[in-house]
């Protein structure tokens, strides 16, 4: 972390801070420890990573414990790999290569990397919609191994990446490679460890779903927001009105140890609202654009179907017209590939 992290921190809304540094370089603090005035309360600094992890809920607690026990690698050869610092040291040339890939199978379906390669191209769609000028002050929640963090402070903007998992270990090399630097820090996005009215945007990529208070949580993102801050919230899990709750993947999921929760897109705008927004919306990507970008990614024969596809995209108004008429069929039934813009 670097020192002007401070600026922005807060603990019971106490904003005072003593700070030691055993191990630091021209780049960042590496290890210390932070101690909040008055709260009687210390938060360690590893790797330059702040955790502020405390009095967390017992399903973050579970599925933090889970994720870091997950072997999340598997290699061609079925090789395990946990993530830790050697895993990632092996295989950076991967990590480097998020959320696209390398065009390995680890990016392809039922890959360990199979989510970031799904949804890289919805990923740089939003970053286009975003339009972001570099000037704008940046929280990402779920941050991961920080790919999407990346990505925004190669925008010049400031960035802080949060998540409950070691995994942000993985920026180091992001840093090395670029010469770009964002802040991570460990903590639960319900209790979010940072003064009010700090960032201009949060975003999120498949993780706030986990949470069970939507309203609750969406209020401490207000709370964080500047006036006319945004949230931002690419690929969340979401059910249609008419679909069956109790699906396969989710309760595979749940039995794995992950805390999913199903919720519709009115039930996502009823939280947003609950918790203090004004504007809710909703953006559709192209499902022709979508299913091409995935039968290519499975490197998919090319089938009639895929052909069509390829066609309509080659006419922009007919593929922007059969979009538009899917709306509603995909709230119904399932809204995939959308994502939705909630301003405060």
């Amino acid at each position: 972390m670097k020192k002007e992290l401070l600026q922005k921190l807060q603990f019971n809304q106490n904003t005072d801070w003593d700070l030691t540094v055993f191990e630091e370089d021209a780049r960042e603090i590496r290890k210390g420890v932070l101690r909040c005035k008055g709260q009687n309360k210390e938060f360690m600094i590893e790797d330059g990573i702040l955790n502020m992890l405390c009095d967390l809920p017992p399903e973050v607690v579970h599925e933090k414990e889970h994720a870091e026990q997950f072997d999340y690698l598997v290699m061609r050869d079925g090789e395990k790999a946990p993530i830790n610092r050697a895993t990632i040291e092996k295989h950076k040339e991967l990590f480097l290569s998020l959320p696209a890939g390398d065009g390995s199978s680890l990016f392809k379906p039922g890959g360990s990397f199979d989510n970031q390669g799904g949804n890289a191209e919805r990923f740089f769609k939003t970053l286009e919609l975003l339009n972001l000028t570099g000037k704008e002050k940046i929280l990402e929640v779920g941050t991961s191994f920080g790919w999407a963090s990346r990505r925004f402070a190669q925008k010049g903007c400031d960035v802080v990446g949060l998540d409950v998992t070691n995994y942000m270990m993985a920026a180091d090399y992001f840093f090395d490679e670029d010469g770009i630097y964002f802040d991570r820090v460990m903590s639960d996005m319900s209790q979010l460890p940072f003064k009010n009215e700090t960032f201009d945007l949060i975003f999120s990529h498949s993780v706030i779903h986990h949470c069970k208070d939507l309203a609750k949580l969406f209020s401490e993102f207000a709370r964080v927001l500047k006036p006319g801050g945004r949230v931002v919230a690419l690929h969340e899990c979401s059910f249609g009105l008419l679909e069956d709750k109790s699906g396969k993947a989710l309760q595979e999921a749940i039995d794995d140890g992950f805390n999913e929760n199903a919720y519709t897109v009115p039930q996502w705008k009823k939280g947003a609202l609950q918790g203090g927004f004004s504007q809710f919306k909703t953006h559709f990507f192209s499902f022709i654009d979508d299913y091409v970008y995935r039968k290519e990614l499975r490197q998919a024969k090319e089938t009639f179907k895929l052909r069509l596809a390829k066609a309509i995209q080659k006419i922009p108004v007919l593929n922007a017209l059969l979009n538009g008429l899917s709306v509603w069929p995909r709230i119904l039934l399932r809204p995939k590939a959308w994502l939705f813009i909630a301003t405060k």
